[in-house]
């Protein structure tokens, strides 16, 4: 088959590989200006040019602009915040299975336990690998956008979206909202050291309850709403347990954004065999991460009131293949769809 895929090789990853080590998040005083009441946000300002020296007057900005904690590099940080690298989580799972290397034993243990079962697996991540990376440029690429806001559970490091962006357009600003204290931090330390001064920002807060987000000074200081914008939400769909919940999220989002706007996203679909869905779910545990694949008929409630651009909402080994990843041949093993909506 001409796109068929190589998946990486196991044995550069397996137990042995040294774990990932976490940088932790510095706090700063939460301002009077910061979300409403009941709203968990902290926001983190990722810049490669800040001085030590600079740490008491930039963290004292952070306060008077509303911000509830801001990142200083160079300083020392406290120690990492709690995680629990004996359940697995699938952000960490998919991490692996695309041959990165911030995952845990705990996670490539539940991803060899699941291709036993499910062989396909390893060519579902690589082909919404390439999805996510082909989708970016796209919408980076000739439609005048110099902003872009991703909205989700997990933030990449290896291939990081902002850095697909940047190749297009060098001077973009972006800004990645997660819910993951560890994805944030993570994030941080990694990232800036690779982006311009002032053009790469974190949020962490809920993103399943995007309208308080969308409305808090720390982001409008950041991303000009009157302005079109590229929104990737990779990890929100089918990281949003409730059906209500998501179909909520969705309309503010489109309500908050410019036309022109132009939205990516993905949505993993059932297993075809319930009973591979049935072991995927206990192998997460409580799965707080909400992981949800949705049966097609689920998701065409959900989208049906959004404009695609073609080739619409469709699988993601058919949406605009380049030869990188999965193809059209390999549609029936890749059970999940992807596309790009406009706001008119």
């Amino acid at each position: 088959m001409g796109h068929q895929e190589q998946v990486p090789s196991m044995a550069k990853v397996v137990p042995g590989a040294p774990r990932v080590q976490y940088h932790a998040i510095r706090e700063c005083p939460r301002s009077r200006r910061a979300l409403p009441q009941g709203t968990s946000v902290e926001g983190e300002t990722m810049t490669s040019s800040v001085r030590p020296t600079a740490g008491r007057r930039a963290r004292q900005a952070a306060v008077d602009s509303g911000a509830t904690w801001d990142l200083v590099l160079g300083e020392p940080a406290p120690a990492p915040p709690e995680l629990d690298p004996e359940v697995p989580h699938p952000i960490r799972m998919w991490d692996y299975m695309i041959g990165g290397k911030d995952n845990y034993e705990s996670d490539r243990a539940a991803v060899h336990h699941l291709m036993n079962i499910a062989p396909d697996v390893m060519v579902i991540a690589r082909a919404a690998e390439a999805f996510a990376h082909r989708a970016s440029a796209w919408i980076a690429h000739g439609h005048g956008l110099t902003q872009f806001l991703q909205m989700g559970t997990a933030i990449p490091i290896m291939n990081s979206f902002d850095g697909i962006v940047r190749d297009q357009v060098p001077d973009s600003r972006f800004v990645y909202v997660t819910d993951d204290p560890i994805t944030a931090t993570h994030a941080r330390a990694v990232l800036a050291a690779r982006a311009p001064s002032n053009r790469l920002h974190v949020l962490r807060a809920e993103f399943r309850d995007p309208e308080p987000i969308l409305a808090y000074p720390w982001l409008r200081d950041r991303l000009d709403f009157t302005a079109p914008m590229g929104v990737l939400l990779l990890g929100m769909l089918d990281y949003t347990r409730d059906d209500a919940r998501l179909n909520r999220a969705l309309e503010q989002i489109m309500a908050a954004l410019a036309p022109g706007s132009l939205v990516v996203v993905l949505q993993y679909l059932e297993f075809p065999e319930p009973d591979v869905g049935e072991i995927v779910q206990s192998l997460l545990g409580e799965n707080k991460a909400e992981f949800t694949p949705r049966s097609q008929e689920d998701v065409d409630a959900l989208m049906g009131r959004y404009e695609f651009l073609p080739p619409g909402l469709v699988r993601i080994t058919s949406w605009h293949p380049d030869g990188q990843g999965p193809g059209p041949d390999m549609e029936e093993r890749c059970h999940i769809v992807g596309g790009v909506m406009v706001k008119r």
